[in-house]
C-alpha cells in the first residue's frame, strides 16, 4: 500500500481517536471567503476600533466567531449607524442566525410546503439539539458582451451547498456545482498558457464554441482537539492569509487542495498550522495517469498586541520528494507543528523553498486599518546592492478608509505590491528529468500568492458604496494598474531570456546564473496593464443579488506591441447564495 496513505491515515486515525477523548466546544462551518462579505466584517471591526476576538490574517472565518462578533458589535458600538448600516448588520446576523443568541430573527410563520424555508434564508434546515443542517441552492447565470470574443461569455453554474454540525462536536461544509462557461478573452489567454486550466479550478471539457465545462465540489469537517483552545479541519478547499486585496502568501487564486488545518487561541495569539498536498506544476501528463504530487506546510502566528494593533510572523516549505516517474511522500519532518522550517530545510540538503513573513494591521480613529505584508523568499546579505537574482522579497502596503470624508457608507481602499524578479520561483531538483517543478509556489498550473507572478508592481484602488436611502443597492469600483517585466521568447512560445516574472520556469536560467547580478524591478519587456471594474449589484432578497457590470482591460508596451489589447466587457448576473467572479489580473 502507498507509503504516504499509510501515513495520512495513520494521522487522521490518531486526530480522531484524540478528539474523542476531549470535551469539545461547539463547531461551525466557516464563510467561504468572498472579498465584498468580508468587507463588512472589516468595516465594523475598524468603525469599533478592535478586533473584537476576531483574528482576521486567517481566512475563512467560522459563523459561529462571525455571529459572536455581530453580537459583540451591538453591545459595544455607541457611535450613530446609518439605515445601511443597520441593514449590513442586520444581514450578517441573519446569514450566521443559528448561532446568534436570538435565533428568532430567521423565523418563518408558515414554511413553503411545511418543509422547504423554515428559516428565511434556508431551502432546508434541521435544527434539533444534537443535529443541525442546512441546505441552500447555488446558482450563478451571467452573460454580456466582450469586444474580442466571437461569442458572448457566459456563466452558467447550478449546485447546492450544505453546512452544519453534529452534537456540537463536529462541524461539516460541502459544496458541489456543476459549471458551464464562456471566458473573457484575456481569460482564455490565461487559460491557454497554464496548461488549459480555468483560474480557481481544474481542466475542464471542451464542448466546442468556447464553452468550457467542469465539475467543482469542495468540503470539509473540523472539531475541536482541546476544549476552546486547538481546531482541526480536514478537507478540500482554500485560504488566505492577510488582511489585503492582494495576498503576498497564500491567497484563493489557485484551485483547491487537500489539507489539514489546526487553528490554536490562547491569550492574544493565534496560531494555524496548515499541511497541505498539492500539484507539480510545468508537466504535461498523458490521460489516465495521476498528476504529480507535491507539498507545503506552513504556519502563521498572529498577536493582537493591544485591541486594535496586529502583528504576525509566517513561514512555508513546499517541497517533494519524488523521483522521477513523480511518486513520493510526505516529508515528516515538516509535520513538527512548533519550529522553524528554514532550520530543518536546511538539515535536509538545502532542496525545499522556504519563504518568511510578516504582517501587521493598525485600525485607528474609527475610520482607518492600515496593514501590510512583507514576504522574504531567499535572501543573501553578502550581495545586497548588487542586484542578485538570489534577493527576492515581496511587499504590500495597503490603507482601507470608512465613511470617508464624513459620507456614511463610502468605503475606500488603496494597495500597493511590490514583487522581485524571481520570486516564487524555484530550481529543477536533480534527478528529475522530465521538466517537473515541485518547489515553486504553484498549484495545478495557477499561482498560489499573487495571480500575475512576479517582477512587478501594482497599485489598487476600491471605492465602496450603499446609499442610506437604499440600501439594498451597493456598488463596487475597482481599478489596478500593474507594470511588469516579461520574459521573451521565440515565435514557438519558448523562453529565450528569463527575467523572473515566470514562476513556472527554473530560476537558475536567469542570465548569468548561479551568480546572476544586475537584475533589477521591471526587467524584460515592460508591459503596463490597467483593469477597471464596475459593479452594481440589488439584493431583492437575502443571498439573492442582480448585477450589472462593465470592465475595462487595457494592455500596451513599447517594447513588444503583440502584446497591446483593448478590452471591454459589460454583462450581467443573477446569483443565489454565491459571491462574484473575479478575475482581476
Amino acid at each position: 500500500m502507498n507509503k504516504y496513505f499509510l501515513t495520512v491515515k495513520g494521522l487522521l486515525c490518531g486526530l480522531l481517536f484524540f478528539v474523542s477523548l476531549q470535551n469539545v466546544f461547539s463547531q461551525t462551518a466557516t464563510v467561504q471567503y468572498d472579498p465584498e462579505y468580508y468587507h463588512l466584517i472589516d468595516r465594523y471591526e475598524i468603525k469599533m476600533k478592535d478586533f473584537g476576538k476576531i483574528y482576521s490574517n486567517i481566512k475563512p472565518y467560522g459563523r459561529q466567531d462571525i455571529a459572536n462578533f455581530v453580537e459583540n458589535f451591538d453591545s459595544t458600538y455607541t457611535g450613530t449607524l446609518s439605515e445601511a448600516d443597520k441593514y449590513q448588520l442586520s444581514y450578517l446576523a441573519l446569514d450566521n442566525w443559528q448561532y446568534m443568541s436570538d435565533t428568532t430573527i430567521a423565523d418563518v410563520k408558515k414554511p413553503f410546503l411545511k418543509y422547504f424555508y423554515r428559516s428565511k434564508i434556508d431551502f432546508v434546515n434541521v435544527d434539533e439539539k444534537d443535529f443541525e443542517v442546512h441546505i441552500n441552492p447555488v446558482l450563478y447565470l451571467s452573460t454580456g458582451d466582450d469586444n474580442l470574443n466571437t461569442s458572448r461569455p457566459l456563466v452558467n453554474q447550478r449546485g447546492a451547498v450544505m453546512y452544519g454540525s453534529i452534537a456540537n462536536k463536529v462541524g461539516f461544509y460541502f459544496q458541489a456545482s456543476d459549471n458551464m462557461e464562456r471566458l473573457p478573452f484575456y481569460v482564455q489567454q490565461y487559460s491557454d498558457t497554464h496548461n488549459g486550466t480555468i483560474p480557481g479550478q481544474q481542466w475542464y471539457k471542451d464542448n466546442g464554441g468556447g464553452k468550457y465545462e467542469y465539475f467543482n465540489a469542495q468540503g470539509y469537517v473540523n472539531f475541536m482537539l482541546v476544549d476552546k483552545y486547538i481546531q482541526a479541519e480536514f478537507g478540500r478547499g482554500k485560504n488566505f492569509i492577510g488582511n489585503g486585496y492582494r495576498s503576498l502568501f497564500l491567497s484563493t487564486h489557485a484551485n483547491d487542495y487537500t489539507y489539514l488545518k489546526l487553528n490554536t487561541r490562547v491569550w492574544h495569539l493565534e496560531y494555524t498550522n496548515i499541511f497541505a498536498q498539492m500539484n507539480a506544476s510545468n508537466v504535461a501528463v498523458a490521460p489516465g495517469y495521476p498528476l504529480p504530487k507535491k507539498y507545503s506546510a506552513m504556519h502563521h502566528l498572529g498577536w493582537n498586541v493591544t485591541k486594535n494593533f496586529n502583528i504576525g510572523v509566517f513561514e512555508q516549505v513546499i517541497f517533494s520528494r519524488a523521483d522521477s516517474t513523480g511518486n513520493g511522500s510526505f516529508d515528516l519532518s515538516y509535520l513538527n507543528p512548533l519550529i522553524f522550517y528554514r532550520s530543518i530545510e536546511h538539515g535536509l540538503g538545502d532542496v525545499d523553498n522556504v519563504q518568511l513573513g510578516f504582517d501587521a494591521k493598525w485600525n485607528i480613529w474609527n475610520r482607518v486599518q492600515l496593514y501590510t505584508q512583507i514576504m522574504i523568499d531567499d535572501m543573501s546579505v553578502a550581495n545586497f546592492g548588487k542586484g542578485f537574482y538570489g534577493n527576492k522579497f515581496a511587499y504590500q502596503f495597503g490603507a482601507k478608509y470608512i465613511d470617508a470624508f464624513g459620507l456614511p457608507n463610502l468605503d475606500l481602499q488603496g494597495e500597493m505590491n511590490v514583487i522581485d524578479p524571481y520570486t516564487y520561483s524555484h530550481k529543477n531538483e536533480k534527478g528529475i528529468t522530465n521538466g517537473q517543478l515541485y518547489g515553486n509556489q504553484a498549484h495545478y498550473y495557477q499561482e498560489l500568492a499573487h495571480p500575475n507572478g512576479a517582477n512587478l508592481y501594482e497599485l489598487i484602488g476600491i471605492v465602496r458604496y450603499r446609499p442610506h436611502f437604499l440600501p439594498k443597492l451597493s456598488a463596487v469600483v475597482k481599478g489596478i494598474w500593474r507594470e511588469q517585466g516579461m520574459n521573451t521568447y521565440d515565435e514557438n512560445g519558448n523562453p529565450l531570456v528569463n527575467y523572473g516574472s515566470n514562476i513556472f520556469l527554473d530560476y537558475n536560467t536567469a542570465p548569468g546564473s548561479p551568480d546572476s547580478y544586475g537584475n533589477s524591478l521591471l526587467q524584460g519587456e515592460k508591459v503596463s496593464t490597467l483593469y477597471i471594474d464596475a459593479i452594481l449589484t440589488y439584493s431583492p432578497f437575502h443571498n439573492i443579488f442582480v448585477d450589472l457590470r462593465g470592465t475595462f482591460r487595457k494592455v500596451s508596451s513599447d517594447d513588444n506591441a503583440s502584446y497591446n489589447q483593448d478590452e471591454n466587457y459589460i454583462g450581467a448576473a443573477v446569483r443565489w447564495n454565491i459571491g462574484n467572479r473575479h478575475y482581476d489580473f
